[in-house]
């Protein structure tokens, strides 16, 4: 009997102990719970704060690109409209222009094309009568239709070259029927000295082939640059 009142007096005094141990390994337990959840939670919250500056950043960069794209659609427009324009005033330029003369678009430039079978005898640099029609009537229009533009009036020939027409090289003949049709333009037109530039290329900027007769004949020109 004294031997059980013991024990249970023992049991009695060792319970709270052990009950006090589990309640605090709980605790324990929780706090480290509890602690890995605010990691967790800051962690998320971290990533949420890059993934947002990500976000804001990937917003900029598509306004970039959509006034990128407004940007190069508002000059593609732009340039749909000044080619449109230029070939209007092209298809204008054609009606106007005297038999024989070419107008093309080069490099934004309006050319006018004088064949030297309407312009010159061949291997002389003085304009011929039809010649001198046919310039006048170019002056006109220039005068007309571009009155401040620079005109850049340029020489050119075929490959053969001179024999018979005293002119050393075909650079020098291409010069001076440049210099011809500018002088007359001028003299004659009435177009502004400051609106004229002249040069000279010879046989060194064919648009034809110098094996034929047409690509010589095509070859063989004065062109008149109608500079923007």
């Amino acid at each position: 009997m004294k031997k059980s009142t013991l024990f249970i007096v023992l049991l009695a005094l060792i319970a709270p102990s052990c009950q006090s141990n589990m309640q605090k390994q709980m605790l324990e337990d929780a706090d480290q719970q509890n602690a890995a959840l605010m990691a967790d939670n800051e962690a998320t919250r971290a990533q949420l704060s890059r993934l947002r500056a990500e976000g804001d950043a990937l917003e900029e960069q598509l306004r970039f690109a959509n006034a990128r794209v407004d940007e190069l659609n508002a000059l593609g427009a732009a340039r749909d409209a000044a080619f449109a324009q230029q070939n209007a005033e092209l298809e204008e330029l054609r009606r106007n222009l005297p038999p024989g003369v070419d107008a093309v678009s080069r490099g934004g430039m309006i050319v006018l094309d004088l064949p030297s079978s309407l312009t010159f005898p061949s291997g002389k640099a003085d304009l011929s009568k039809k010649g001198k029609d046919t310039i006048q009537k170019v002056s006109e229009i220039l005068k007309a239709q571009y009155p401040t533009n620079t005109l850049w009036i340029a020489g050119h020939t075929d490959n053969d070259q001179p024999k018979k027409s005293g002119w050393k090289n075909n650079l020098e003949l291409s010069v001076q029927r440049a210099m011809e049709v500018a002088n007359f333009l001028m003299d004659e037109g009435g177009i502004a000295a400051q609106q004229v530039r002249v040069s000279g290329y010879g046989e060194f900027n064919p648009t034809g082939d110098n094996a034929t007769k047409e690509g010589k004949a095509g070859n063989r020109r004065v062109e008149i640059l109608i500079l923007p």
